[in-house]
């Protein structure tokens, strides 16, 4: 891996975060951007989901719990002062790949020198063998560059983490536990170290250095990446109407789970035909070079058809590539099967 420039954010709050994030993301850095930062309790949920179906908003607003939606796709995850977040953003010269264990390399053979036996699993976690996941990754293809982050719960309040989230009974059964709560575990629970020490660690493997030295500093991000940062915090990240979204039109609603994630269907209708849609869940978002498409385009399709009648739906999404649509879906005869069967 090439040098990488190392940030740190500052601050808590998690639409600042974000939005540092992405300015980050957006600024040339030739070696690319590596950031380690945490947000005060918090909700942040995938760039595709339907916040009402995937979060316990009451339990939110109760505990005076922020939501905030991200740029990549994939699931709501919990945020507190127990967890470490990790960002990178990389170069892709000539428009080559990276993948997620390459960058997360470093970051695993550390963890394991503390007798962690963490490694990739499924789409998009992070897990200890014997344990339960520690972390959620999601990632995003951007011009010229390649954009992952994700969560390392160290002690993070796993109980509150089961109050917010809401419970994808078929996303558990496939995974043999019944709840959030019995799918995720805390570092601390199993490698004596503490927040600052897993922190520097974490820093080191990527930096170079002794994990028990303090080692480079972060660098200063320039004044123009925190006024991009900042304007995006106000016109994006804090706005209701980017982090709860628009209600999706509720006449019909269809949902389940695929191989690549699970699917939610929100259709609105005059008489027979459907007047409005739009596609949530928590799949990830396609790496395929552009140009890209997005599952508002399926939404699309099925303007004017008839609502009452799924399988006529896949004519008009014959024509679009699924595997530049959804992340590990090669075609559409997965989805297809499933309206044929409604």
């Amino acid at each position: 891996m090439h040098p990488i420039t190392y940030h740190e954010s500052g601050s808590a709050d998690p639409t600042f975060n974000l939005a540092l994030e992405e300015a980050l993301a957006e600024a040339e850095c030739a070696g690319g951007r590596f950031m380690l930062w945490q947000n005060a309790p918090s909700v942040i949920i995938g760039r595709h989901q339907n916040a009402r179906s995937e979060v316990n908003l009451n339990a939110l607003n109760s505990e005076n719990i922020r939501l905030v939606r991200r740029l990549t796709g994939g699931g709501a995850v919990y945020h507190d002062l127990g967890n470490l977040n990790f960002s990178f953003v990389l170069p892709r010269p000539g428009g080559k790949d990276i993948s997620a264990p390459q960058i997360l390399q470093p970051m695993l053979t550390w963890l394991r020198s503390l007798g962690l036996d963490a490694e990739l699993q499924g789409r998009n976690d992070i897990s200890l063998k014997g344990g339960g996941k520690i972390s959620g990754l999601a990632s995003r293809r951007l011009p010229g560059k390649f954009l992952l982050h994700g969560t390392l719960l160290y002690n993070a309040d796993l109980d509150m983490l089961s109050k917010v989230l809401l419970t994808d009974p078929e996303k558990y059964r496939s995974k043999g536990v019944q709840s959030t709560r019995a799918r995720v575990c805390n570092l601390s629970e199993y490698a004596d170290i503490s927040l600052p020490e897993l922190w520097q660690g974490i820093k080191a493997a990527y930096l170079g250095g002794a994990a028990s030295c303090p080692g480079q500093p972060a660098a200063p991000i320039p004044k123009q990446i925190m006024e991009r940062a900042k304007y995006l915090q106000a016109t994006r990240y804090s706005l209701e109407s980017w982090n709860l979204g628009m209600s999706p039109p509720g006449d019909i609603r269809l949902t389940t789970r695929f191989s690549f994630g699970s699917l939610e269907i929100n259709l609105g209708t005059e008489g027979n035909v459907i007047r409005r849609a739009a596609i949530s869940g928590d799949f990830l978002t396609s790496t395929a070079p552009p140009p890209l498409i997005d599952a508002q385009d399926l939404a699309g399709a099925l303007l004017d058809l008839p609502a009452d009648t799924p399988h006529k739906w896949i004519d008009a999404w014959k024509k679009f590539d699924f595997s530049r649509i959804f992340f590990d879906c090669r075609d559409g005869e997965e989805i297809f099967q499933w309206l044929r069967n409604l």
